[in-house]
This record gives C-alpha cells, structure tokens and sequence, in this order.
C-alpha cells in the first residue's frame, strides 16, 4: 500500500464521519460512529480481517440508512469503499 493509499483512506472515514456526526442522533448513526472508529484503528494497526468486518458493517449501515441519509452520505460511502479498494482491501 502507498501512503498516499493510506492517506486517501483516512480522508473518506473523516468525510463519511463528518457526514453522519451531522445527523441526528440515533442508534443506528451511534453503531455508524462506531464502526468507523473500528474501521481507522484496524487500518491503522493493518488487521486485514478487522478492516473488512468494520468496512462491511458501516457499508451495510450507510445502505439500510440511505434513504434516510442521503445522498451526501451514500457518495461519501463509495468514495471510502473505492480507497479501501485501492488500499488492498476488499469487504
């Protein structure tokens, strides 16, 4: 992976949290939150199996929550799943 993979990764969790922080508060945007958090610090420490858990389930989060969400939020979630993909990691 190139740093400039890495960095692109750590840019679409701050996007797509920023995205959902906005939101008003929920369980189902708290379970977001979370998962993103899990999400950097798997990517962070390089924990494969971790990263694809996290991506999984803040990506199937960000699609039950769509119409709710937005599209801001859906777009912000293709642009993290594309840099994860870029990275080496497929979920």
């Amino acid at each position: 992976m190139k740093s400039d993979d890495g960095a692109a990764v750590h840019s679409a969790v701050g996007q797509l949290e920023s995205l959902i922080t906005a939101l008003p508060p929920d369980a189902r945007r708290d379970k977001a939150l979370y998962q993103l958090e899990r999400l950097r610090m798997a990517f962070q420490s390089s924990h494969q199996e971790a990263v694809r858990f996290a991506a999984f389930t803040v990506n199937k989060i960000v699609r039950d929550a769509e119409s709710e969400w937005g599209a801001a939020v859906s777009t912000a979630m293709d642009a993290l799943r594309e840099s994860l993909h870029r990275a080496g990691h497929e979920f």
